[in-house]
């Protein structure tokens, strides 16, 4: 067992610890509504098991987040437990580090919530 094969399983075991901790971090954004205000919310991802939550202003609404892990252009959403969702699409596209498509920005197009109107932008999420 030399220097390399220690080094894999070092990097198999952090890999690991950080999908394991993954749900414990939010998102956290800041949009701009049209009217030039701010709305800031985090997003903490439930799993398979427990429902998505975000908190909003210090409120917290239960749902699921609306996304594809393998599309980073695609739409995005949240659709809250007791009805309200919000919708938004990529805005601003660019390329991350690896030269990969990214989504730099969305734009909210639909949402029957009040806190986050149509024409809401928030840049990327930021995990961790």
């Amino acid at each position: 067992m030399g220097p390399e094969t220690l080094r894999y399983d070092f990097l198999a075991v952090a890999g690991l610890m950080v999908l394991a901790l993954a749900g414990c971090f939010p998102a956290d954004l800041a949009g701009t509504k049209p009217d030039g205000g701010r709305v800031s919310l985090m997003f903490y991802p439930g799993g398979s098991a427990l429902d998505d939550l975000v908190i909003v202003e210090g409120r917290n609404f239960f749902g699921k987040g609306q996304y594809q892990m393998d599309d980073p252009l695609a739409d995005v959403g949240f659709r809250m437990n007791d009805g309200p969702r919000i919708q938004a699409e990529c805005s601003l596209k660019g390329k991350d580090i690896m030269d990969q498509p990214e989504c730099k920005q969305y734009t909210v197009y639909r949402s029957d919530f009040e806190p986050i109107p149509v024409g809401t932008i928030f840049p990327r999420p930021e995990m961790f």
